[in-house]
């Protein structure tokens, strides 16, 4: 009878014990995001767009952003209209994108801007350890800051990293949601610019 006392509160502690835990997570989660919150504050650019077909899907004009970069130029996507360009959102803190990281570094090494633009934002972060992550690992490409998360929800980024394939008119035609495991598989994903 006592055991089974016992074993009724301990199936009643779990959830809370549960719901506890989360909240600690939570809270760590935005402790530790605060310093980006004195950041440059994200410039959206989908107000004053015209374009009825404006979306985050395939098939879809990609929203315009403005964003500071790590380098501290501004850089907005439509700056690259004209040029097929690869969106990739990631963090710092996120393990798959750190995973991809090298088939990025590869492939920026072999396409030039002029074949293709990689725009990696850096996302929910803070902006000091993606310039920190780029410096280390030697990263070319453009990496935008985005601590807030703004741009990543307008493109209705719901895991990371996620990379959107734009073409040359400002249309996406493909979207990984997941790391990319090789150079290969970006190329291969490279078909849908055409």
């Amino acid at each position: 009878m006592k055991d089974t006392k016992i074993n009724q509160l301990l199936w009643l502690l779990m959830p809370v014990i549960i719901i506890l835990i989360s909240a600690v997570a939570i809270i760590d989660r935005v402790v530790h995001a605060s310093p980006a919150i004195s950041q440059p504050a994200v410039v959206t650019k989908a107000d004053t767009q015209t374009d009825i077909n404006i979306g985050n899907r395939i098939g879809f004009t990609a929203p315009d952003f403005t964003l500071p970069t790590v380098d501290k130029r501004e850089i907005s996507l439509s700056d690259y209209r004209g040029k097929p360009v690869i969106l990739n959102f990631w963090a710092t803190w996120c393990g798959p994108c750190r995973y991809e990281v090298p088939a990025f570094k590869a492939f920026s090494e072999k396409y030039t801007a002029d074949d293709v633009v990689v725009i990696a934002v850096n996302t929910q972060d803070d902006p000091d350890s993606a310039l920190g992550y780029a410096k280390a690992d030697g990263l070319k490409f453009v990496i935008p800051v985005d601590p807030r998360g703004t741009v990543a929800n307008m493109y209705n980024v719901r895991g990371l990293p996620t990379t959107f394939f734009i073409s040359e008119t400002g249309i996406i035609t493909s979207i990984k949601i997941g790391p990319f495991l090789s150079i290969d598989e970006m190329e291969e994903r490279m078909a849908s610019f055409k």
